[in-house]
C-alpha cells in the first residue's frame, strides 16, 4: 500500500514540476498592452501625431495617447483622452512647462529620471465604473519607472490655477517612480512608524493637524508612500520661505528629518526642489499660453 502511495504522489509531483516547465514564449503572465498597440502609418498621422514624433526626437519621451479603455484590477479603469484636450495639454503641458524646463535647467536629472513613456488619460482612474467618483490622478499607471501617467486631460485648461495645480500633481506621481526605483530608504519609514492615519484616518485631519503630526498635509500621513510624494510635491508647489517657515511652526520634529531626506536624495540625482519649485513658478505664470 505504501509503495502505491509512493509512486501516485512521485508522479503527481513529477506532473506538477512538468506544467511549469513551459517552453519559452507560452505563458503572457505580464503583458504589456500599450506595447501591442497598432502602429499608426504616417499617411494617416494628425497634428498630435507630429507633435509627439517632435517630441519624442527632442525628449526621448514617447507620447501615448491613443488606445482601447484600460482595466488596472478588476475594477479600476482609465480611459484615453479627447483629441481636442490632448493636443494643447501636450503642447503646453508636456512639452513647455514638463520637459523642456527640465532638461534645460536639470540635465542631469533630466537624463537620469525621466521616463521614456508617457500616457494621457482622458479622466482620472476610475474605481468601480467608468463614472466613478472615487478617482485618482495615476493610481496604477506610476508603479514603473519607465512609464508615467496623469489622469484629468479631459480637463485641460490654460488657467494658471489647473496647470500649476497639474504640474505639481505630475511631480508627486514622478515620486512614486523615484520611490518604486530607489526605494524611500530604511531610515525614511521609521520616522513615523507607527503614525500614520490609514485609509479610514486621513480624511478626517487637517492640514494644520497633519503638519503638527510630521506630515505635510493630511494625505501624507495615509501610508509612507504618500508621506513620500507628498513631501517632493510640497517642495515644487511652495517656495523655500514657506517650507521652512511650516518647519519652524510644526510642533514635530519628524516633519524636518523627512524634509532633509528627501531634498538631499533630489539632490543627489540633480535636482534641488526649491529651484525646481521657482522654475515651475516662473514658466507657469510668466509665459502666456
Amino acid at each position: 500500500m505504501k509503495k502505491i502511495i509512493y509512486i501516485f504522489l512521485s508522479v503527481l509531483l513529477l506532473t506538477a514540476c512538468e506544467k511549469e516547465n513551459y517552453p519559452l514564449g507560452e505563458v503572457d503572465e505580464n503583458v504589456d498592452y500599450f506595447s501591442k498597440r497598432t502602429v499608426k502609418p504616417q499617411s494617416e498621422w494628425n497634428e498630435l501625431d507630429y507633435l509627439c514624433d517632435s517630441i519624442q526626437k527632442a525628449f526621448g519621451v514617447e507620447i501615448i495617447y491613443e488606445y482601447t479603455p484600460r482595466i488596472i484590477a478588476g475594477t479600476t479603469f482609465f480611459m484615453p483622452p479627447q483629441y481636442d484636450k490632448a493636443l494643447p495639454y501636450t503642447k503646453v503641458m508636456l512639452n513647455k512647462i514638463w520637459l523642456k524646463p527640465l532638461k534645460e535647467e536639470f540635465p542631469e536629472f533630466f537624463a537620469g529620471e525621466t521616463p521614456i513613456e508617457f500616457i494621457l488619460a482622458g479622466g482620472f482612474i476610475h474605481f468601480n465604473n467608468p463614472t466613478a467618483t472615487a478617482t485618482a490622478a495615476g493610481a496604477g499607471l506610476n508603479g514603473q519607472f519607465y512609464r508615467l501617467g496623469m489622469g484629468g486631460v479631459n480637463n485641460f485648461s490654460t488657467s494658471k490655477n489647473w496647470l500649476y495645480g497639474h504640474i505639481v500633481t505630475l511631480y508627486h506621481e514622478h515620486a512614486h517612480q523615484i520611490d518604486h526605483k530607489y526605494g524611500r530608504g530604511f531610515v525614511f519609514d521609521r520616522i513615523s512608524q507607527g503614525k500614520y492615519y490609514g485609509l479610514a484616518g486621513y480624511s478626517s485631519r487637517t492640514e494644520a493637524q497633519a503638519q503638527r503630526d510630521g506630515f505635510w498635509r493630511a494625505y501624507g500621513g495615509y501610508a509612507p508612500e504618500e508621506d513620500f510624494a507628498t513631501g517632493v510635491e510640497h517642495m515644487v508647489r511652495y517656495p523655500e520661505a514657506t517650507i521652512k517657515q511650516i518647519l519652524a511652526t510644526s510642533a514635530s520634529l519628524d516633519l524636518a528629518d523627512k524634509y532633509k531626506m528627501v531634498h538631499q536624495m533630489y539632490l543627489d540625482m540633480g535636482v534641488d526642489l526649491h529651484q525646481l519649485h521657482n522654475v515651475v513658478d516662473s514658466v507657469v505664470y510668466q509665459v502666456n499660453y
